[in-house]
């Protein structure tokens, strides 16, 4: 099976992670919004999909690997199953996100956790599962293939029956909790620019971070060179500017607050529905706002040039207020520490950590 991606060009699936792909369970990610409202409040253009952004995510796990294993060759070699456990992990990272994606969180107020949802989904995916490849990581060794999957998404090593024997490296890649580099950021920071076009070529050149990183001696973490140190910093700095200028700008989190407040006041019994409901595989974008259609307030979806911010009095009716503090790319990037590096530290360029966060106080009146 062949798909046609737009940061990636053609990813060639083969049969198992075709069988995933076909599931009920994945196919609703074409109708969940990788950037939920955004398109609706500031770019039409940002309308990609989980969907996509997981087979993207899939495909930066096979070049991370590939990468990894070429730089170091390191001994032991990686056993398939393990091999094909990071792979899954990455395709299933998002599968359990709701409508909206992380707006639905916000909705909920954060009593949906997406990556609890998705384990949920894994299980039902591999229950259902026919290919020989997937039945061995789900029966083989007491499902250790499955469990591996599921604590991949979720950076956590300690979940497991089993010790790693020399492969916890492979907990840097889909979810690293150590320092923050993982092929889900490597991804969706080049598809949701791609879209949003917000930062040039230059800031988004931090391909080497991943593409020539190498495993530790002991195999137990991801090293990256002393002269992508620059790189690294320049990643959480354009993670930091897409939350500034994208996800968390002041019209997209105005625009969650209504779409919250429709969901609760119309289909309040939508909000306990998880992925082990008949029901999960029509809970997404179109069908929300189908539901929500009728009611006065959805036309400010529709209509967001009727959202307007005002600099005056920020009480009354009809008046939104957005607060938020977005962490500065000095406070997200983690301290040196965190890091494994390699090479001559002479490469290591300076960096300016801006530890200065951005204070949002704005005031909408809904007309």
């Amino acid at each position: 099976m062949l798909i046609e991606d737009e940061v990636h060009g053609v990813i060639e699936l083969p049969k198992h992670i075709k069988e995933i792909v076909e599931h009920p369970l994945f196919q609703r990610l074409k109708k969940v919004n990788q950037l939920g409202l955004l398109p609706y409040a500031l770019n039409e253009r940002a309308n990609h999909k989980r969907y996509d952004h997981c087979l993207g995510t899939y495909k930066s796990a096979l070049d991370h690997l590939r990468a990894i294993e070429r730089n170091s060759h390191y001994e032991p070699k990686l056993p398939d199953w393990c091999r094909q456990a990071v792979e899954i992990a990455a395709l299933l990272h998002d599968v359990g996100h709701g409508p909206m994606s992380h707006a639905w969180e916000l909705v909920t107020n954060h009593k949906f956790n997406h990556e609890d949802n998705g384990l949920a989904c894994v299980d039902r995916i591999f229950k259902d599962a026919r290919n020989p490849k997937l039945v061995f990581l789900r029966d083989n060794g007491s499902g250790r293939g499955v469990q591996l999957i599921k604590a991949l998404i979720k950076g956590c090593s300690d979940s497991l029956p089993f010790p790693m024997m020399g492969h916890s490296y492979i907990f840097d890649i889909v979810h690293n909790r150590r320092c923050g580099l993982d092929v889900d950021k490597w991804d969706y920071l080049r598809r949701d620019n791609k879209r949003l076009k917000a930062l040039n070529f230059d800031e988004m050149d931090f391909d080497d971070v991943f593409l020539q990183s190498r495993i530790s001696a002991d195999g137990q973490r991801i090293e990256y060179r002393y002269q992508d140190y620059h790189k690294i910093y320049r990643l959480f700095k354009a993670r930091s500017r897409l939350h500034v200028e994208a996800y968390q700008h002041p019209l997209a989190c105005a625009m969650d607050t209504i779409f919250g407040d429709l969901v609760v006041r119309l289909v309040p019994e939508l909000l306990n529905i998880r992925s082990g409901d008949p029901d999960w595989t029509k809970m997404h974008d179109e069908y929300l706002l189908k539901l929500t259609l009728g009611d006065p307030m959805a036309v400010y979806i529709r209509e967001p040039k009727r959202i307007i911010e005002i600099s005056t009095d920020c009480s009354g009716d009809n008046i939104i207020n957005v607060q938020r503090r977005i962490p500065g790319p000095g406070e997200c990037m983690q301290s040196d520490e965190a890091f494994s590096f390699f090479g001559n530290n002479r490469n290591k360029r300076k960096i300016n950590r801006s530890m200065k966060p951005t204070i949002i106080n704005t005031c909408f009146k809904l007309i």
